[in-house]
């Protein structure tokens, strides 16, 4: 008799533990992919919220409303600095292939460095509305808001309708 059988006991399944490392891969990229398991990897890290989906009218404007969230995960202070106030908060939108389709209006901005501290673990929210202007788009193609906030940059992808 080998010396497996006098036993009686076996090693563990090698199909089985293949079968769970794969498991728990797939689940933990779900979840990494899906955004419910979050890294603080940036030093400081810009988050962007918004539509997936925005239903077109048949002529006119329709609001998006996105905002977003700039953290400091240091342990040190960061200074914050753009060229004016007009440079602070600053989007466009392009089609998938990255053209432009629309920005914001021009503005007359006072010439004035702006500064901001963003102490450790801190963070710093705005919300804006832009108007779409639903002329420029065509329902079911996906569009890319590109968005620049205390000169980091973002990017959010939404589908018309």
């Amino acid at each position: 008799m080998s010396e497996k059988s006098k036993s009686g006991a076996t090693g563990p399944n090698p199909l089985a533990s293949t079968l769970a490392i794969f498991a728990v891969v797939g689940i933990a990229s779900i979840a990494i992919t899906q955004g419910w398991i979050e890294f603080d990897e940036d030093p400081i890290q810009l988050t962007l919220t918004a539509p997936e989906k925005v239903i077109l009218p048949t002529r006119g404007d329709v609001p998006l409303t996105y905002t977003v969230n700039l953290k400091n995960n240091t342990k040190e202070p960061v200074v914050l600095e753009v060229a004016n106030p007009c440079r602070i908060h600053r989007w466009f939108v392009a089609d998938a292939g990255g053209n432009f389709v629309q920005g914001e209006p021009e503005e007359t901005c006072a010439q004035v460095v702006m500064n901001a501290d963003l102490t450790p673990s801190s963070f710093v929210e705005d919300s804006n509305e832009i108007m779409l202007d639903a002329a420029r788009y065509k329902a079911g193609e996906q569009y890319q808001l590109m968005v620049r906030f205390w000169g980091y940059d973002k990017v959010h992808v939404f589908e018309a309708e």
